[in-house]
């Protein structure tokens, strides 16, 4: 993530774009997006490593996409080692010849109560 963090990494999201995090949270437009990442980057993420997979994109038009993937993210709580897994989902028009992501939703994957599992079973 370092290298995101120094290259910009907001600079991806269009002006007016909506970011969902992982509890819930909503950030409205490129500016909120960037200091709530400019906050967890100066704290809990601080020092951490984030990896990304690519699971699959889907062009609902020649010029926007849905891009669903995988991230792995690894960081200290305190002294603890902690690691989380999500599934962030993106929606990125293209206009003027360049992509733009204009909805950002990012899902932590947790265990499932056991109620949910045989529903599970049929997720990819």
């Amino acid at each position: 993530m370092e290298s995101l963090r120094q290259r910009q990494p907001c600079a991806v999201f269009a002006e007016d774009a909506n970011f969902i995090h992982i509890f819930g949270g909503q950030l409205d437009g490129r500016a909120a997006i960037e200091a709530a990442h400019q906050n967890i980057f100066e704290t809990i993420y601080k020092g951490s490593h984030a990896s990304f997979m690519l699971r699959s994109i889907r062009f609902l038009r020649p010029d926007v996409a849905v891009v669903f993937a995988r991230a792995h993210v690894k960081f200290k709580e305190g002294n603890e080692a902690r690691e989380i897994e999500t599934r962030p989902t993106l929606v990125a028009p293209k206009e003027q010849e360049k992509w733009q992501i204009v909805a950002f939703q990012n899902t932590k994957i947790s265990e499932l109560p056991a109620a949910a599992q045989a529903a599970a079973r049929l997720a990819t």
